[in-house]
Order: structure tokens, then C-alpha cells, then sequence
């Protein structure tokens, strides 16, 4: 994940704030694994409104993209 001027008001900042909430609100799923908790992650990140690309299968390797567009500075 590229991160630049993470700092509260910058997109970037939003983003990894509501990924923290979301791996929080996921915790239940940690009981299959690390990786079943971060599918849930960004499943949940996408569904609070972030463009979220890719598919499940990509989650599953531990990644997620978002549009540039969505945390430029």
C-alpha cells in the first residue's frame, strides 16, 4: 500500500482509519485464520462506501487497491 501524508483530513488518513475499524469489527472471524479476518476486512471496507477493486480472490492473498483517484493529497 502506498501511504503519503498520512495525517487526519487527508484521504489517505480516512482510509486507514476506516480499515482499522473494519479489521476490528472482523475480529470474530480470526478464529479461521488471518486470512478469513482480512477477507472480512475488506469486504466490510467496500461495503462502508470505499471503492474497493479486485475480487475475493485477491483479498485472500492479503492485498487491496483502491483507486488513486480516492486517496490523492
Amino acid at each position: 500500500m502506498l501511504i503519503h501524508r498520512n495525517v487526519p483530513g487527508e484521504r489517505i488518513h480516512a482510509l486507514l482509519t476506516r480499515l482499522d475499524a473494519c479489521w476490528a469489527t472482523a475480529a470474530p472471524h480470526r478464529a479461521f485464520g488471518p486470512r478469513a479476518r482480512w477477507t472480512e476486512t475488506v469486504r466490510l471496507l467496500a461495503e462502508s462506501g470505499w471503492p474497493v477493486l479486485g475480487r475475493p480472490a485477491r483479498w485472500r492473498l492479503g492485498e487491496v487497491t483502491v483507486p488513486w483517484t480516492s486517496v490523492t493529497p
